[in-house]
């Protein structure tokens, strides 16, 4: 706890966002055999490389909601900065999901520049409050960007 009676940490934010970003994935986990059988561009990275990568770039997110919530405050921060965060965190959740049940890759193309257009909002509407937070929101933009054409391409090569 903080000074302030009641208020969360940012320790606590951190790790509570870091849950809330990753929990879907253990819920809803990949097919690793369905994925295996998708052909994939040369340049597409392992899988266990794009798994870590979304781990990093969650504690990323996390680390830059929790330097916010510390440095501004959940009261303070914009309705704009809320709904672009919510609408990203959703659309990540969604990606899990839809790749459990629908396996529908046009789908997941859409859902993932989904997230990448949230992602690069979010570097944008957190720059007035924190350019820190939006530096650590950044990979999250251009990783997202970069599984936005591998999900393209994967699912050209696998109509």
């Amino acid at each position: 706890m903080t000074s302030t009676m009641g208020r969360l940490s940012p320790v606590a934010v951190f790790f509570l966002n870091y849950v809330a970003f990753t929990a879907f994935s253990w819920i809803f986990p990949m097919d690793r055999k369905w994925l295996a059988s998708l052909e994939k561009p040369s340049w597409s990275p392992p899988g266990m490389v794009v798994g870590m990568a979304w781990m990093v770039i969650f504690a990323l997110i996390s680390l830059a909601v929790a330097l916010l919530w510390d440095k501004v405050g959940l009261r303070r921060i914009g309705l704009s900065w809320k709904a672009v965060f919510l609408a990203s965190w959703f659309f990540n959740q969604l990606f899990y999901i839809g790749q459990s049940f629908s396996r529908n890759l046009f789908y997941s193309f859409l859902d993932t520049a989904a997230i990448a257009v949230t992602a690069t909002l979010l570097v944008i509407v957190s720059w007035p409050y924190s350019r820190a937070a939006a530096l650590l929101f950044a990979p999250y933009a251009l990783w997202s960007t970069f599984a936005t054409a591998l999900a393209w391409t994967i699912y050209r090569l696998n109509r």
